[in-house]
């Protein structure tokens, strides 16, 4: 059975894997335009199109000023296409990514690894390091293009009485639930969360003002407070602190939109929790 995917086997983006569903997707850097995201600076933001064509699938550029290599050849007239084979490496930028489209067995080791080195085994949110990768680059995207981009700073406000009360297997439940509860609300539009810490979480959303942003916030917060998480008979209720801040007003850094959300954050627990604050 055949199952086309592209791995990253060399460059920022190493271990990310894409599944090839669709009869034409765009490689490139940038995370609105492109169905391949490469997180390479030295990719152009629409820097080729895989194709399907008889055969199989081919590579062609895309109004790319920079080169395109296949196994590493320079692609001479990378606008016509050139088929490719099971294993073909494609060179973009500082990146290598392999084709293949026989081995199962591969896309399935290929997928798991991926899974393993991106996602938080309890949230099934990004990791922390995958997540800081996808931040700033969407920040820089966002800058560059003069748009907005919003941060969350979330802390569930007791999870310490959960862990009395109940038993620290349901805290970690809640832990992982809550993860899935904000999983759900960056689910589109480039958005990314993670889990920061224990119990703190912390989402990023591109093109996304202040005002939009605390809309999903409070979303997240409402969620949170309706829901009762129950595991094994036993039941418990809790809430959510979240604060928000945003790109250039709050920060124009990695580093300075964190520490105004953190400071958020801080601001909504000192007003008693179960709240939003910027």
């Amino acid at each position: 059975m055949n199952r086309p995917h592209i791995v990253v086997l060399q460059g920022p983006g190493l271990g990310d894997f894409f599944e090839i569903t669709d009869d034409k997707l765009v490689l490139g850097s940038d995370p609105f335009l492109a169905d391949i995201v490469v997180r390479d600076v030295e990719v152009e933001p629409r820097h080729a199109e895989l194709y399907r064509k008889p055969g199989g699938y081919a590579v062609r550029g895309v109004q790319a000023a920079k080169t395109i290599a296949l196994n590493g050849e320079v692609m001479e007239e990378p606008g016509c296409g050139q088929l490719l084979s099971d294993g073909d490496r494609i060179h973009v930028g500082d990146s290598v990514l392999e084709f293949s489209h026989q081995d199962e067995i591969k896309a399935s080791f290929y997928e798991q690894l991926h899974l393993l080195v991106n996602r938080d085994h309890l949230t099934g949110l990004f990791s922390k390091g995958r997540f800081d990768r996808e931040f700033e680059h969407r920040l820089e995207a966002m800058a560059d293009e003069g748009r907005p981009l919003s941060v969350l700073m979330a802390d569930i406000d007791s999870l310490k009485k959960v862990n009395d009360a109940n038993g620290h297997l349901l805290g970690e439940f809640v832990v992982g639930e809550i993860g899935r509860i904000i999983g759900a609300m960056h689910e589109e539009g480039g958005r990314r969360a993670t889990r920061f810490g224990g119990d703190e979480y912390q989402g990023v959303l591109p093109d996304l003002s202040k005002q939009e942003a605390m809309r999903v916030a409070e979303e997240i917060r409402r969620r949170v407070e309706a829901q009762t998480f129950e595991r094994d008979d036993v039941a418990a209720k809790t809430t959510i602190s979240i604060g928000v801040a945003s790109y250039p007003e709050d920060g124009t850094t990695h580093q300075e939109l964190t520490h105004a959300a953190d400071a958020a954050l801080y601001r909504a627990k000192r007003a008693g929790g179960n709240t939003v604050s910027d």
